[in-house]
């Protein structure tokens, strides 16, 4: 199969041009073809509103994206449960006193035992992985190779077949296994099968996709939420798509606020939930607003 441990073997020269290559084009990856359209959409950036008290277990909270995912549940009254390598970084990351409402587990998440992990997602409503290999040497070429992967495998698992709904953060990079998507164009193939071999996360973020696919419900409720390229700005508008609808060279943008945005509204918002369980929709900014955020 095409998604190997081992890389392909390269002269020097041609890695060190490949990996200019490959950076270059990482920020920028998106797998469909423009001129299609998508058959669902939704705009929104409602806010629901609730008297329900949930517990959410978010790991990757001190990311840049998991922290708002953290900071929005605590704001709207919920209770929320962390995996941190540092207590204390994670609660300065947090703005507020929130008292029992705010659990740290200091630990590496893969460190922990198979008996903790179904510790700590006893009694949550939710479990959100916002987890992500760094962007560089280390983070991309380091262990775990595949931590998305076995972090999404081991808290399923955890899991089990509770009325535990759990939330992917994937990447607009990554085809959903239904083959539902646009076909890309053959380069762009070829610059996926590149990455795929030498670029980990890349394969790692596909693996951990086709993981949920294939425990269809069998588990808990899943879904895969797949951001446009992302950027920091405040929530906006923004569309829920069911497959990409740029090409390569053309990704749209999504703030890392929406993407917490909508994740918090998957967990409060049941309606949406229904509508989008067991998928792996594409987020990005409404168009008008993606237009003043590039202005801007």
């Amino acid at each position: 199969g095409i998604f190997q441990e081992h890389p392909l073997h390269y002269s020097s020269n041609m890695k060190a041009f490949l990996f200019v290559l490959l950076f270059a084009l990482l920020t920028n990856l998106s797998l469909a073809n423009e001129e299609e359209s998508c058959n669902m959409t939704t705009t929104t950036n409602n806010t629901t509103t609730t008297t329900t008290i949930t517990t959410t277990l978010v790991v990757g909270a001190t990311g840049a994206t998991g922290r708002q995912v953290v900071q929005m549940l605590l704001d709207r009254g919920q209770k929320v449960r962390t995996v941190a390598r540092s207590k204390a970084r994670m609660e300065g990351l947090i703005t507020g006193d929130f008292g029992d409402r705010l659990e740290v587990t200091e630990a590496t998440l893969l460190d922990l035992s198979q008996t903790k992990l179904e510790e700590i997602t006893r009694g949550c409503d939710a479990v959100v992985s916002c987890l992500g290999h760094n962007m560089d040497m280390k983070g991309i070429y380091g262990h775990p190779r595949m931590l998305v992967t076995d972090a999404t495998k081991r808290l399923t698992t955890a899991i089990g077949s509770q009325k535990t709904k759990f939330i992917l953060m994937g990447s607009n990079g990554v085809s959903n296994p239904n083959g539902e998507d646009n076909k890309r164009p053959f380069h762009e193939r070829a610059v996926i099968f590149l990455l795929r071999y030498m670029v980990p996360p890349v394969a790692d973020n596909e693996q951990a996709a086709l993981y949920l696919y294939n425990l269809g419900g069998t588990g808990p409720e899943w879904l895969v939420l797949r951001p446009d390229d992302l950027i920091d700005a405040d929530v906006s508008k923004y569309d829920l798509l069911v497959k990409p609808k740029h090409g390569l060279f053309g990704a749209g943008i999504a703030t890392r606020a929406n993407v917490a945005h909508s994740m918090v509204e998957f967990i409060l918002n049941d309606d949406q939930w229904q509508k989008w369980k067991y998928q792996m929709p594409v987020i990005n900014n409404f168009v008008e607003e993606q237009a003043q955020a590039k202005k801007e």
